[in-house]
């Protein structure tokens, strides 16, 4: 009994450790509804979809599934590609276009404005959304003629959302031959790598003759023999654009002579190498006429020698600080020095101290004083006179 009872327990233990290890357990079905978002630089992030129950942003559309057998709808409830990208922390700005990965192999390619853009499919966004046997996908349809049912698939171990850079739209243009005739027709096709599933592309064919066409397959005839230079461009609706290289369609004999890339019938040197030949043929048309004969160059006579002209002497210059002023004169004028101007002469009269005419006082003071000097001389000569002996005057 007791044995049994031990036998018992190791069994059940053993069947729920098995039970939890399993994936495909009921209790690890929440772990598969999980999406990993790739960045471009190999940065990955796991969402668990359950962990995000309750703030879907898509409930309850419905969707359009079109094959090649007919048409069906589907009503969903789960998270467009926007909000899985936002929690994810993706950069909006950082890839040019993802690729959501199939199970099997393979992926759906959009554009980064069909991932974004909530108005750039008719019936909805790209969603994922829970299943019960893991997560699942759907790439709503572009038009009736947009076959989409390919493109909506379930991962039981969930999907991968891989985020790409870098030029997108990779352009190709096929022509049916590189060589034909004036008025036969030459078919054009276009092939459109890392287009969006379902995007609508506009096709522009540049035939370099002034004619263009609008479409994936083009059929053009060129009405005169030379060399054209076959473009195409294709535009995306999120405005990514693509040009593929030059298709070079030669159009009748090309002419002969090194580097000469165009045709026509007209082998003349000045003929256009690019582009339409214009010009008669060269079979029927006019023998050149010849370059006439050069002439013997006429010399000219020598020139006499010219007296050689001498310039007249630089003067000599101003001492520093004053400033000159005058005019030139002509070189075979006499070089004479001007003459000094007459000082003015001064104006007016003698006049006193008082501003009245006469003899100044000044003059008058002088005067007075050299009297009394002379006054007193005479005085100082009589008193001698007194002294000096009578006796000695007989």
């Amino acid at each position: 009994m007791r044995h049994g009872l031990l036998r018992h327990g190791l069994i059940a233990a053993a069947t729920a450790v098995l039970t939890l290890a399993s994936p495909w357990a009921a209790g690890a079905r929440a772990d598969a509804a999980q999406v990993t978002v790739v960045s471009p630089g190999g940065a990955q992030r796991t969402l668990s979809l359950d962990a995000l129950a309750g703030s879907e942003d898509v409930v309850g559309r419905a969707y359009a599934l079109r094959s090649a057998a007919g048409e069906s709808a589907q009503t969903l409830t789960g998270f467009s590609l926007a909000a899985i990208l936002g929690a994810a922390g993706a950069d909006p700005y950082g890839f040019s276009y993802l690729e959501v990965q199939r199970p099997a192999g393979g992926a759906v390619l959009l554009s980064r404005d069909q991932a974004l853009d909530a108005g750039a499919f008719a019936d909805g966004p790209p969603l994922v959304y829970a299943t019960a046997a893991g997560t699942g996908f759907l790439r709503p349809s572009a038009s009736a003629e947009d076959l989409n049912a390919d493109d909506s698939f379930e991962a039981p171990q969930g999907i991968s959302v891989v985020l790409r850079k870098g030029s997108r739209l990779q352009v190709r243009a096929k022509a049916s031959t590189l060589r034909t005739k004036s008025g036969k027709p030459v078919e054009f096709s276009a092939v459109v790598e890392r287009a969006g599933s379902g995007e609508q592309l506009t096709y522009s064919w540049y035939f370099d003759d002034g004619h263009s066409a609008a479409s994936p397959e083009a059929r053009h005839a060129f009405a005169k023999p030379g060399s054209y230079d076959v473009v195409l461009g294709v535009t995306s609706g999120g405005d990514d654009a693509g040009a593929s290289a030059v298709v070079r369609i030669q159009v009748g004999a090309a002419p002969a002579g090194p580097d000469r890339k165009g045709g026509g019938r007209d082998e003349t040197a000045g003929a256009p190498d690019h582009g339409s030949a214009s010009g008669p043929p060269a079979e029927a048309g006019p023998a050149p006429i010849p370059a006439p004969a050069a002439e013997p160059a006429t010399v000219p006579p020598t020139p006499a020698p010219q007296p050689e002209r001498k310039d007249p002497p630089e003067p000599a210059p101003e001492p520093e600080g004053q400033r000159v002023a005058g005019r030139l004169v002509d070189a075979t004028a006499t070089n004479t020095p001007p003459a000094p101007k007459p000082a003015a002469a001064r104006r007016g009269q003698l006049s006193d101290d008082n501003g009245g005419g006469g003899v100044p006082n000044a003059a008058w003071g002088i005067l007075a004083t050299l009297g009394l000097l002379g006054t007193g001389a005479l005085a100082e000569a009589g008193g001698l006179a007194r002294l000096w002996p009578r006796g000695r005057a007989a």
